[in-house]
């Protein structure tokens, strides 16, 4: 039987013992807040990884590899919405570019292992991102006073071909939209020498009888090359006609920066990403 003593020492030694079980426990809380902080901030500076031009590369490879089947908005595929980070099996970053290497056969994805490395953190950037890439430029933008423009002040349809309808003097615009980014059509109307594509570039050629040819090449193969010329005539040309054949660096196209408000700069790419030949 426990003396008087031993009772008083042990009810002495009880608030001591409760008073360190409650500071072991207010230290293991504060441990688990500052281990959760701290992988937050870790999150964070792993998102801040994706450089703007990695994510903007990589819509450009989303485009051009993946949009047919997950759709513009990456929701095309059923139970996976790339755009707000839903996936059926993967998670990380590596689980993303081991998927794209070695594809889903049982799912029809085909494996895309002739990417590189890098190309493929491109894709992981743009996915990440939400599809930040899309959209920024053509916030607040109106299709239809987009057309206007287009029709209109901006005199686009005088050289482009847009539904079906226009001359060839310019690049087709029927699918603009399935194949080009906002921000690469934004640099295409603003910057487009810095933004013209290699086949694109205005070509003079000139026959062995003197004949001087300028427009637009439309196809080219080793004996022949087409193009349309700068009154929009469809021409066939045998190479071995041609005696002097030159691509110039200069596009045809003017620059339209400073000749549209940032307003009509989005109702114009609001239009223009609609044509997407359907």
């Amino acid at each position: 039987m426990p003396t008087g003593h031993e009772t008083g020492g042990r009810s002495a030694r009880k608030p001591r013992y409760q008073r360190a079980i409650a500071s072991l426990l207010l230290g293991l809380s504060i441990a688990l807040a500052a281990a959760a902080l701290t992988g937050r901030v870790e999150a964070q500076t792993e998102d801040s990884q994706y450089t703007a031009q990695a994510i903007l590369d990589g819509a450009r490879l989303f485009t051009a590899n993946c949009q047919l089947c997950h759709g513009e908005n990456g929701n095309g595929v059923g139970g996976v919405d790339l755009a707000r980070q839903q996936f059926k099996t993967v998670r990380t970053d590596d689980d993303i570019i081991a998927l794209l290497h070695n594809g889903v056969p049982s799912a029809g994805m085909p494996a895309f292992a002739s990417f590189q490395r890098e190309q493929a953190k491109t894709l992981v950037a743009y996915i990440r991102a939400g599809f930040a890439a899309r959209g920024a430029a053509t916030a607040g933008g109106d299709a239809e006073r987009g057309k206007a423009l287009f029709t209109g002040k901006g005199g686009c349809a005088r050289c482009h071909v847009e539904r079906g309808v226009g001359p060839h003097a310019a690049p087709n615009l029927a699918n603009i939209g399935a194949i080009r980014l906002p921000a690469d059509i934004e640099r295409s109307i603003l910057d487009p020498a810095r933004a013209m594509l290699p086949i694109n570039r205005p070509i003079r050629i000139v026959l062995r009888g003197g004949r001087v040819i300028e427009g637009r090449r439309l196809n080219e193969d080793t004996y022949t090359v087409q193009l349309a010329g700068s009154d929009s005539t469809l021409i066939s040309l045998s190479k071995a006609d041609i005696r002097t054949y030159e691509k110039s660096a200069s596009p045809a196209m003017p620059s339209y920066a400073g000749r549209f408000t940032a307003a009509e700069m989005a109702d114009l790419l609001t239009y223009l990403i609609a044509l997407k030949g359907i």
